[in-house]
């Protein structure tokens, strides 16, 4: 169904998850008590392989808009794109108070200029330990650790209980540039009594406890001394804690520090604006400022740790990046592991570097990143800590929210006390009792270039023109490493208007430089097909707004 009829009534809250419950990515949930309806968190979520033509995922926000009357306020847990992602696209279908850290509305205001909507939100800034009125509920925002600065659980307080989210958290006592999490307000709250706990189940299969970041600067100190050449490091732009870590190792190793990829620039411009990030010795670098330093003096800090194909890290992988080439003895340092789903995307752009003889330093496996997210023994801690009444995993896939479970019953609560959602599950508690009471609609909303796209088409939409289909033929030698003949391009339209004829060529020559690049050749033809679409599909991207499906054609000869 699309909607309840009515409010919970009294003395009865419930949560409804319209994103990140059985997927990583587009959180969104509903807390309803009373009259009042707040919203936590608001993201979205990346395409996988077979979405042709789309560039976000969003959630469907339907049921959200027949409580629109009631909504009173947006809670912010943190700055990620996967918890904010989704607002630049929604606050025209509804008007309310938006709460979050400094950081986190710094990191959301990049991303309503971007879509013109400067000045039009009602942003508040909160402190953790701050609380805010909204309605008939109370919300504090509590201090946590995770990966990018000014994360914070919330403790909302209701007619019917109280709520606790931890929002996405690791229990890192010793954070790079922040405080530690707020254990003992925490420990209070649970003393006093928690109705229901909602926690962050990412790493709920992990046994152990999650590495201080600290952990990671031996291994990064490590590779910025000891590479012979240039040094690219690849990690979130929001990952503040990891970047200010490397701009300070490689000024201590002599090398200067640069920055590729505009969510890079971006949110490192915002965080020196707020004081988290400071300037190195001698300021950081632009890509176009490098031809007179010898690659032992550089380190460039890039874009592209999930293989996304419009990145940095893909661009400079193809050939296709305007200033910067690898060369044999550079090291890519892939200071994050893939979120699942992603692994085929980064093994691809990691196979493209290593056959141009690049050394590869990736994730936790090379000691080069530890998670956000907190393993088994913090969530249990979390659970010991709070003692709620009741209690859902959120934020995961169906093996981390069963993962998460385990623990929970492990802990002590019994299997009456723990509900594992899907989303659109309507749960609702009450003093005595906890119960799934129906469900609501939810899905995907998908984005390209041009607007929204209902539904999961899997084309590109040229406004309301038909869809533009653009082949990419060459013939190339059965080793795959002489080009004979080409690239063509061809529009399969009737007519293709001179400033699209002139990027398809510009395009077959970035092409052909991305081949000549590849030195050894390419081992597959499907890797000779991926290499014409990315590059392709990268030079459309960087150049506007037309963005017709590319299909490569390979002919052996």
């Amino acid at each position: 169904m699309v909607g309840l009829a009515g409010a919970p009534g009294a003395g009865v809250l419930r949560f409804i998850p319209l994103g990140g419950l059985g997927e990583i990515g587009k959180n969104l949930a509903l807390l309803e008590c009373g009259n009042d309806v707040v919203v936590i968190d608001a993201g979205l979520s990346f395409p996988d392989l077979e979405m042709v033509g789309v560039d976000v995922v969003l959630p469907d926000i339907s049921y959200l808009l027949t409580r629109k009357d009631r909504l009173r306020a947006v809670l912010l847990t943190h700055g990620h794109e996967d918890h904010i992602g989704a607002l630049p696209f929604y606050l025209g279908d509804f008007s309310v108070p938006i709460y979050g850290t400094g950081f986190t509305l710094g990191l959301l205001r990049n991303k309503l200029e971007r879509r013109g909507l400067r000045g039009q939100p009602e942003l508040h800034e909160v402190q953790p330990g701050e609380t805010v009125r909204v309605g008939a509920l109370t919300a504090e925002f509590i201090q946590m650790t995770h990966s990018v600065p000014g994360s914070c659980g919330l403790a909302i307080n209701t007619p019917a209980g109280m709520v606790i989210h931890t929002g996405d958290f690791k229990l890192d006592q010793t954070p790079v540039g922040g405080a530690p999490p707020d254990l003992a307000r925490l420990a209070e709250l649970g003393r006093r009594g928690v109705r229901l706990l909602l926690s962050d189940s990412t790493n709920a299969p992990n046994e152990g406890i999650t590495p201080s970041e600290l952990s990671v600067r031996p291994a990064l100190d490590a590779a910025l001394r000891d590479s012979e050449g240039r040094v690219i490091v690849v990690t979130f732009a929001s990952n503040l804690a990891r970047l200010r870590q490397i701009v300070e190792l490689a000024a201590a190793n002599g090398r200067r520090s640069c920055l590729v990829g505009r969510s890079m620039l971006r949110n490192v411009a915002t965080a020196m604006e707020l004081g988290y990030l400071k300037q190195p010795p001698g300021g950081l670098l632009a890509p176009r400022d490098l031809s007179g330093l010898a690659d032992q003096e550089v380190c460039l800090l890039a874009t592209g740790s999930q293989g996304e194909p419009l990145a940095a890290l893909s661009r400079i992988a193809s050939g296709t990046h305007p200033f910067v080439r690898v060369r044999p003895k550079d090291t890519v340092v892939l200071a994050a592991n893939p979120i699942p789903g992603n692994e085929a995307t980064v093994s691809r752009v990691v196979n493209l570097l290593v056959e141009q003889g690049v050394r590869i330093l990736a994730g936790s496996r090379d000691g080069v990143h530890a998670s956000g997210h907190g393993a088994r023994e913090e969530l249990r801690f979390m659970l010991d800590l709070i003692r709620p009444q009741f209690f859902a995993p959120v934020h995961g896939e169906p093996r981390h929210l069963d993962a998460h479970r385990r623990i929970a019953v492990a802990s002590g609560m019994g299997a009456e006390q723990v509900a594992v959602l899907e989303n659109g599950s309507v749960l609702e508690v009450s003093s005595d009792r906890m119960r799934v009471a129906g469900s609501v609609r939810v899905g995907a909303v998908l984005v390209d270039s041009d607007g929204r796209i209902e539904g999961r088409s899997r084309t590109r939409r040229r406004g309301a023109e038909e869809e533009v289909v653009v082949t990419i033929s060459l013939t190339i030698d059965r080793r795959l490493r002489t080009l004979i003949e080409g690239p063509h391009a061809r529009a399969l339209v009737p007519t293709v208007d001179p400033y699209q004829r002139r990027l398809l060529d510009e395009g077959c020559e970035a092409i052909k430089l991305a081949i000549r690049n590849r030195r050894p050749g390419f081992h597959h033809e499907a890797d000779l097909r991926d290499t014409l679409q990315a590059v392709m599909d990268s030079h459309l991207a960087a150049q506007g707004s037309w963005r017709p499906t590319v299909v490569p054609i390979v002919t052996l000869a």
